[in-house]
């Protein structure tokens, strides 16, 4: 009976090291590599385009904001980078007058732009920073 049960557990063992390590095979990706996610998988991520977007105050009087959340990628480094693809137009929120709000400074005019950010977030550390911001004007 002791042998039985000796045997089972071995089995046992050796049927979830399977499992646990054919999964890290099939969905391995490298480390500090990039991860794609579902732009609609996290609020964190709308929320993370919108801070992109409201620091973008140079040589403007208005503020653009987020009309739709496009791609996201993740890269975990010492805190996390997010690759955020996203439309923008402009607002009537004034720069200078009054801050950025995403529920507040809505769209006022046609999307004008594709804008890819990377925004390194490192939440220990309450660390949230733009790292690269660029736009390329839309195409009507």
């Amino acid at each position: 009976m002791k042998a039985m049960k000796q045997a089972c557990l071995l089995m046992l063992i050796g049927f979830w090291m399977g499992v646990l390590l054919g999964r890290d095979y099939t969905d391995a990706t490298m480390v500090g590599g990039w991860t794609e996610q579902n732009p609609q998988g996290s609020p964190k991520y709308l929320k993370l385009a919108h801070y992109a977007v409201s620091t973008q105050t140079e040589g403007r009087t208005v503020y653009d904001t987020v009309v739709n959340l496009t791609n996201v990628a993740t890269q975990v480094v010492a805190g996390v980078n997010y690759n955020l693809t996203f439309t923008t137009a402009p607002t009537n929120c004034r720069i200078g007058q009054e801050q950025y709000s995403a529920t507040q400074c809505l769209p006022a005019g046609p999307v004008n732009g594709e804008c890819s950010a990377i925004v390194y977030v490192v939440p220990w550390m309450n660390i949230t920073q733009v790292t690269s911001y660029t736009c390329s004007n839309a195409t009507n």
